[in-house]
């Protein structure tokens, strides 16, 4: 697919046309600084309507194709290094519904409405793509207004900022005036009201993006809040640093499943935490490394994974403890923390070696270096880290699985 007005500006940049086998998305490309820039240009116009797990699914692997252009990419020499890759995708035309929905959930999306010359650009959306918008402005505006537009959504506005349609439903438009295929032009001084009513939009646009965000790691967040409150309530009951006070309130010691057969204590004793030093540093890492986990296999599967990995972690621990006779109790979510590590592992194993800027070479020089670490340290339940890697690898084998779509 080729917009000709799109693909004439493309090229004039310096972009050139990658072939797919997507009817309806055309990519171009430019190698710039040992990376690549790329513009998706989607056609919506011919009724095309897909989920953003189906744009996604796109998004994904045309950055696997530019991450891993030899043999791929015809034109493409061997040898040259890519160490990064940055996205824009363009919609062209079609469903405004599609546009919203895209807008507001995936990151560097713009609209280009072909009737109307008008190049659309929402809120949470990146300004700018490596000064592409004024080429696009100047290039595709001279069929129609030649107008740059800010979208968003809302129930009302003030100053300068008019609303289409009423309620929830509405958009927001501000055209920049005299922007176009002319060129640039000043934009009206704003009163205090319209600034008043400024700052008012930006504050909203930052709550609404840091709610997308806590909608898209809302398990990872779970977990640090159920851990971090865990530890306060036994910090204010009583010492978290003494090893019968966590035993006593549910830490892991051999005897008491052995015994007693309480095997809860496999999953509570993720939960507790020997000091504040012991849960800041596991909460970082888990945030770090859980909320990308699970934006890429989705919240329930995130959930079984870090789940299954603290309990491969209670219970190699435990099996280690009683073959070898040392016995100490033992609490904290690192073991479960090692399996989203593992996930992540698998995750970039699958994606060819390379997955947000994190590579199999890296990745696995963290888990050596942190496991020689926990070895060569007093106090560390190396077994139970090595159980959870060991079990979050094997659950994110299972759960996740990559399309198989070939461009």
């Amino acid at each position: 697919m080729e917009n000709a007005a799109v693909a004439n500006v493309l090229r004039g940049e310096g972009y050139r046309y990658c072939h797919t086998n997507l009817a309806e998305a055309g990519i171009y490309y430019k190698y710039y600084q040992e990376g690549f820039h790329i513009v998706m240009a989607v056609d919506l116009s011919g009724g095309n309507r897909f989920s953003v797990q189906q744009y996604r699914s796109m998004e994904e692997h045309a950055m696997d194709l530019f991450y891993h252009p030899q043999g791929r990419l015809g034109d493409f020499p061997d040898g040259f290094p890519v160490y990064h890759v940055e996205m824009l995708t363009l919609l062209i035309g079609g469903d405004s519904e599609v546009e919203r929905k895209l807008c507001a959930e995936c990151r560097n999306v713009w609209v280009y409405q072909p009737q109307s010359g008008r190049l659309l650009i929402y809120e949470n959306q990146p300004g700018d793509f490596f000064d592409l918008r004024r080429a696009l402005e100047q290039g595709v505006g001279g069929g129609g207004t030649g107008e740059t537009s800010w979208h968003g959504t809302g129930t009302g506005g003030a100053g300068e900022t008019s609303w289409h349609g009423a309620g929830t439903g509405g958009r927001r438009q501000t055209p920049l005036h005299g922007a176009g295929a002319g060129g640039w032009g000043a934009t009206p001084r704003q009163g205090t009201g319209a600034a008043y009513a400024s700052a008012q939009n930006t504050a909203k646009n930052r709550l609404g993006i840091l709610w997308k965000n806590i909608r898209a790691e809302y398990v990872t967040i779970a977990l640090v809040v159920v851990n971090v409150i865990t530890y306060l309530v036994l910090e204010w009951l009583g010492d978290t640093t003494n090893g019968f006070f966590m035993a006593e309130h549910g830490a892991m010691y051999p005897d008491f499943i052995r015994i007693n057969h309480e095997w809860w204590r496999i999953i509570t004793a993720g939960f507790l935490h020997f000091g504040a030093v012991h849960l800041v540093n596991n909460m970082v890492i888990l945030y770090c490394m859980g909320s990308r986990l699970e934006r890429v296999t989705g919240h329930l599967k995130y959930f079984l994974i870090y789940l299954v990995s603290l309990i491969g972690a209670g219970l190699l621990s435990y099996g280690m403890m009683l073959r070898t006779g040392d016995y100490a109790v033992s609490a904290g979510a690192s073991g479960a923390i090692f399996g989203v590590i593992g996930g992540f592992l698998w995750i970039v194993i699958l994606h060819r070696g390379r997955f947000e800027q994190i590579t199999t070479r890296g990745i696995m020089m963290m888990i050596v270096l942190t496991i020689y670490y926990g070895f060569s340290s007093a106090g560390i339940d190396n077994w139970g880290h090595i159980g959870g890697l060991l079990a979050g690898f094997s659950a994110t084998v299972i759960l996740y699985h990559r399309n198989r779509q070939k461009y």
